[in-house]
């Protein structure tokens, strides 16, 4: 890799809580939510080059890279006033469409990425503001580690860690859903959100870190009920992983993916080796610190 390249790691998420309001006339919903980056990651690689234009492609031939693409207009952003062009390489290990926001987590790592390749010097803020116009979950992931976000998703608080980092078991039935599909799916079929309140401020107003105890007890996401009911296999992963010993089980985001918490390596350990061959994607991993995340 020349001088003039990088490769960046581009962290998955999951939502520890996720709780959506009201919708608003512009067809967004208003959340709140807890994020947490986790250690699971696609690789980017930016390299300069005298080509000019954006260029841009990937291991995985269903990642829409064309001049329309979502990827490309956020990238553009920055590059237009760049006398050099750029190749854009997605090595994508994430599931699409999955709940773990790789999309959006491709687009943050990438418009960072292009503020140090050309030296722009673009702080967090400004980063932020132009990558909250392609998706509501890019300013979590310019922020990463463990993130309070509300509103639309947009306006992000970082919360006190996780500590230590909490095990977990990820598993995707192969089945894509969209964000957009996936809020129809809760308006049609959940006429009265009960609303499942946590003390966000206990967690705000936190001076240690935030223990396994503690996040075992906020576990939940409005679309789990009806994913769930839409789909059997979801229901059937998060028995599966609660009866091989899962402290706390969920779908994370608005997609099928499931991941249950665990307590001890040993317990983890040997759900995972009784699991591993048994669905489409299954990963083991953890909880990840924003300070162990180096751009």
């Amino acid at each position: 890799m020349s001088k003039n390249a990088i490769k960046l790691k581009s962290y998955a998420k999951i939502n520890l809580y996720l709780n959506i309001g009201k919708k608003f006339t512009d067809g967004y919903h208003s959340i709140e939510s807890i994020m947490q980056t986790i250690n699971l990651f696609d690789e980017i690689y930016l390299e300069e080059t005298d080509n000019f234009g954006i260029h841009i492609t990937s291991n995985n031939l269903e990642i829409p890279v064309d001049k329309n693409s979502i990827i490309h207009r956020a990238a553009k952003i920055l590059m237009e006033n760049i006398d050099k062009g750029i190749n854009i390489f997605i090595d994508k290990k994430i599931p699409i469409a999955s709940g773990l926001g790789g999309g959006s987590s491709n687009i943050a790592t990438i418009l960072i990425g292009i503020s140090k390749l050309f030296g722009l010097k673009l702080n967090k803020h400004q980063l932020i503001n132009i990558g909250s116009h392609f998706g509501m979950d890019i300013p979590f992931f310019m922020v990463r580690g463990t993130v309070f976000a509300r509103g639309r998703g947009e306006i992000v608080l970082p919360l006190k860690p996780i500590s230590p980092s909490v095990p977990m078991i990820l598993i995707n039935p192969g089945i894509k859903v969209s964000t957009k599909w996936a809020y129809h799916l809760f308006d049609k079929l959940v006429k009265n959100n009960i609303k499942e309140d946590i003390d966000i401020n206990y967690f705000l107003e936190k001076n240690m870190a935030i223990k396994l105890t503690e996040l075992s007890q906020i576990i939940y996401n409005s679309f789990d009920s009806v994913l769930s009911e839409h789909f059997s296999i979801i229901e059937q992963i998060k028995n599966k992983l609660k009866k091989l010993g899962s402290i706390a089980v969920t779908v994370t985001g608005s997609g099928s993916t499931v991941y249950g918490i665990f307590n001890r390596e040993e317990k983890i350990n040997q759900a995972y080796n009784k699991i591993k061959d048994e669905y489409h994607f299954v990963y083991k991993t953890r909880t990840i610190q924003a300070k162990n995340i180096f751009l």
